[in-house]
């Protein structure tokens, strides 16, 4: 009994997880998923996070710096007593301390200019990693909407093909009804024929196209992955904020 139930879990886990996957994403899921995964974005803010750093190491420059010390000996042995003039087993005890402030009044401006080279890291740095997100969201924008446009272009040709071979079956009828010769219909048909090489190509674009968005998003299951179908002659915002 208890099998059953671990396998009927099993299956539901599965199940939930398999449409997970299938869940079309809309453009800003995706943009989303991209800025949290790119490797490059990773790396430009761990160099942000260094020009952190570094500033903050040339500020402290400008800070004194304090240092105290404290040392306590004890000394157990014989020792002349000098009021009596004998030897005697005492123990003594030693305690001293000290405490010292230093701080720089001037060093030729190094701290100024090592401070001014920070700030200027640092500014660059978020430029960087500013400029490196941009990037990656018109990246994936331009490979989303290739999806789309894909999309509507397969949607065409299969139209066109739905068309011809409705003028065949057409065409077929009227040849058997005496009203039209063999070759008009031959004429359809490498129409046809050339429509479905136009389909396939079509197919294979929008497929390319979707694996080309996985790859920037680092999502390894391409056959699942999809995305949501919009109009994309919509404003840029109402298409990034579009729910499945």
């Amino acid at each position: 009994m208890k099998r059953n139930r671990f396998f009927y879990l099993g299956m539901l886990i599965f199940g939930q997880l398999a449409l997970a996957q299938k869940q079309p994403m809309t453009l800003m899921e995706c943009v989303t998923m991209a800025l949290e995964k790119n490797i490059t974005i990773k790396q430009s803010e761990l160099r942000y996070q260094d020009a952190e750093i570094n500033k903050s190491d040339a500020k402290g420059n400008f800070l004194p710096s304090v240092n105290a010390q404290a040392n306590h000996s004890w000394n157990i042995g014989l020792n002349q007593d000098i009021t009596r003039g004998t030897l005697e087993n005492q123990t003594t005890q030693f305690t001293s301390m000290g405490a010292s402030v230093n701080m720089n009044i001037f060093n030729g401006f190094r701290n100024f200019n090592q401070l001014h080279r920070a700030n200027l890291s640092l500014l660059a740095s978020q430029y960087q990693l500013e400029d490196m997100k941009d990037d990656v969201q018109l990246m994936v924008a331009n490979a989303y909407l290739q999806i789309l446009f894909n999309i509507e272009i397969l949607a065409v040709q299969k139209a066109q093909l739905e068309i011809s071979q409705q003028d065949a079956e057409r065409t077929q009828q009227m040849i058997e009804a005496g009203t039209m010769v063999k070759y008009d219909l031959l004429e359809i048909e490498a129409t046809i024929a050339a429509q479905e090489q136009s389909v396939i190509l079509a197919e294979n674009n929008l497929r390319l196209s979707k694996i080309n968005l996985a790859q920037m998003l680092l999502i390894t299951d391409y056959e699942n992955f999809d995305v949501v179908t919009m109009d994309i002659d919509a404003p840029m915002g109402q298409i990034l904020f579009q729910k499945p």
